[in-house]
């Protein structure tokens, strides 16, 4: 009898060591299932060097062992409701994040340690949601605040895949730290207008619909997850083995929410704009720097403006495309045969970004000379010293952060921002003759141009391009570069008649793809090519008659606006410290040739441009 208890209680022993064993395997199958089936799709969708150490197999290990002790220390496999909301953001974050990524790699595939903090941190997220849910279907009182927290942490991190995705459906590329800087220097219409632009307002309002269903879903998957768990408990060990687990989760968390996305970006954007600050801050000394080389140079005998143009696309522009289908520039095509303006066919921006373009446009910074930031010196400096009074008229809304621009308009002795920023480009007229007639005056004009979304750039009363077999898109582009053209003539008419202009050179910062925009995604060679023109007075050639010529003979030579600082330079008559002859198509000592021409900043030469004429 006792010999058969024994056996019975040895029996029971083995039993129950087996069901706890097959109970385990269980539970460390899952765990490994868990990060096989994330990084299966890294594999699949083309992310390399899975085998790597230090950023593939440690992180596998990492997610398999801290999963499988929450499951060991809960009782709860991953198959358990309390897993489904942190496995929700887990595969659906590093999922999209991964396939982007590779798809904007450029050729396929990028290596895994790029996702290295997005890994870490979802890990984290993944175990410290689920722990919260477990902690909160056995304490009651608790349960309201770890589902809202959790609502919080999963609902950020959604937020962020899903601006991820919506910016690379419109852009077909990643969502990079200029982006960034372009968004906290965009303003909420401009915005707006973005958004309606891109993806349209149905397509705005099913965005906006498929995220409130997500975070509902969400909301459902936590309360599931968290239910009243009666036939439960949590033993003081066990309490703290996972007191233990929600700290190693929470660490690695605090340290990776300022790595990943969005908040890495905003930290890289928000440290270049205080730097462009910062330099601002320089400026003053570097006015005490500069001088004129040789005797401060007069003033012209009339005004000089300078329009800085707005995603104007060279391909779209009849006078600078003449095998394009439509007429867009009808005065300039036939100002083109006028021995007073000079078009340049061969002109690049320095980088397909409004901000960073303008950076090197109005100052003395260009991608060769290696100067930075902090030794800015602005063409309406150079005005200044010379004796102009200077004007800064913008139809484009202010952009705090904008270095360029904030050191044009701080040095400008007068700044005219339009009623309406963003609108008709023809108000622009209005600031201009708030400027005295006869006035010698050094004059910026900024236009909105053909800023997304173009129809938006056109009065409704004015009579747009409709070509057949073009997009409704193409022709409301096209339709704002004609209007471009018409506000181009009028701000001419109206500096001859009223300013004694004396010259007149007008530059996109940029330009535009009718698939791609323009950014720091995709490039694409239509983001580079912009129109570029001079013109100058029968009086001015008369006085200066080597800068004409010397105009004529380089306006079909490569140019890129990074060089309009020492362009305008050479039309004021003005070498100074921060001015070079060579880059100077008004200088007979212009060298610039079409091999150091660049773009983006010198990561991309023009010379590789297939339509290069």
């Amino acid at each position: 009898m006792s010999l058969c208890f024994r056996y019975g209680i040895i029996k029971g022993w083995i039993k129950n060591i087996g069901m706890e064993t097959r109970k385990l395997g269980r539970y460390l199958a899952l765990a490994i299932a868990a990060m096989a089936l994330i990084y299966g799709w890294f594999a699949l969708v083309g992310i390399t060097d899975l085998g790597n150490f230090n950023h593939g197999i440690r992180n596998v290990l990492i997610g398999v062992v801290l999963v499988f002790l929450s499951e060991c220390l809960t009782g709860r496999s991953l198959l358990h409701p309390s897993w489904r909301p942190g496995l929700l953001i887990f595969y659906f974050w590093l999922g999209a994040f991964s396939y982007i990524g590779a798809r904007s790699g450029g050729t396929w595939g990028i290596r895994v340690e790029v996702l290295n903090d997005d890994v870490l941190t979802l890990i984290p997220v993944l175990v410290l949601t689920f722990l919260l849910e477990y902690i909160g279907s056995l304490k009651r009182l608790l349960r309201p605040v770890l589902s809202l927290f959790n609502f919080l942490l999963i609902g950020y991190f959604s937020l962020g895949a899903f601006v991820y995705i919506t910016y690379y459906k419109i852009f077909d590329a990643g969502f990079t730290h200029d982006a960034m800087i372009s968004v906290l220097l965009t303003n909420f219409n401009e915005t707006k207008e973005f958004l309606l632009s891109h993806l349209g307002a149905a397509a705005l309002v099913g965005v906006l619909g498929l995220f409130i269903l997500y975070m509902i879903l969400t909301a459902v998957l936590i309360y599931k997850g968290n239910r009243e768990d009666k036939g439960n408990s949590i033993h003081s060990l066990k309490m703290i083995g996972i007191g233990i687990l929600v700290i190693a989760a929470l660490v690695p968390l605090a340290r990776g929410i300022p790595r990943t996305f969005p908040s890495w970006s905003y930290r890289v954007a928000h440290k270049y704009i205080m730097g462009s600050k910062a330099a601002m801050k320089k400026h003053d000394e570097n006015l005490k720097d500069f001088h004129f080389v040789g005797e401060t140079p007069k003033m012209l005998n009339g005004s000089v403006i300078v329009v800085i143009g707005e995603s104007a696309a060279e391909d779209h522009m009849k006078a600078f495309n003449p095998s394009y289908p439509a007429e867009t520039t009808p005065w300039l095509s036939k100002e083109e045969a006028n021995p007073d303006f000079f078009l340049f066919d061969k002109t690049y921006t320095s980088f397909p970004l409004t901000e960073k373009a303008l950076a090197y446009y109005l100052t003395n910074i260009n991608q060769y000379n290696g100067r930075n930031r902090n030794e800015s010196i602005s063409l309406t400096d150079v005005a200044n010293q010379i004796g102009y009074p200077t004007y800064f008229i913008s139809n484009q809304s202010p952009a705090p952060g904008n270095i360029a621009l904030e050191l044009t308009t701080s040095v400008s002795k007068k700044v005219y921002f339009t009623r309406r920023p963003g609108s008709d480009d023809g108000k622009v007229l209005d600031e201009l003759k708030k400027i005295p007639d006869g006035e010698k005056a050094f004059i910026v004009i900024h236009l909105e141009g053909s800023h997304d979304r173009y129809k938006d750039r056109v009065p409704p009363d004015f009579t747009g391009i409709q070509v057949d077999g073009h997009s409704e898109k193409v022709n409301d582009y096209d339709s704002s570069i004609l209007y471009t053209d018409d506000v181009l003539k009028r701000i001419y008419d109206y500096g001859k008649d009223h300013l004694n202009m004396q010259a007149m050179v007008y530059a996109s910062d940029h330009g535009e793809d009718m698939e791609y925009f323009h950014g720091d995604g995709k490039f694409t060679w239509e983001m580079a090519r912009i129109p570029l023109f001079v013109y100058l007075s029968d009086s001015y050639q008369k006085e200066y008659p080597e800068t004409a010529k010397e105009l004529a003979l380089h306006k079909d030579d490569i140019f890129t606006n990074d060089l309009m600082y020492d362009l305008v330079c050479g039309i004021l008559r003005a070498p100074n410290t921060g001015y070079d002859a060579k880059y100077d198509p008004t200088s007979p000592e212009f060298s610039f040739t079409k091999d150091q021409a660049t773009t983006r900043y010198g990561e991309i030469r023009i010379v590789d441009d297939p339509q290069l004429r």
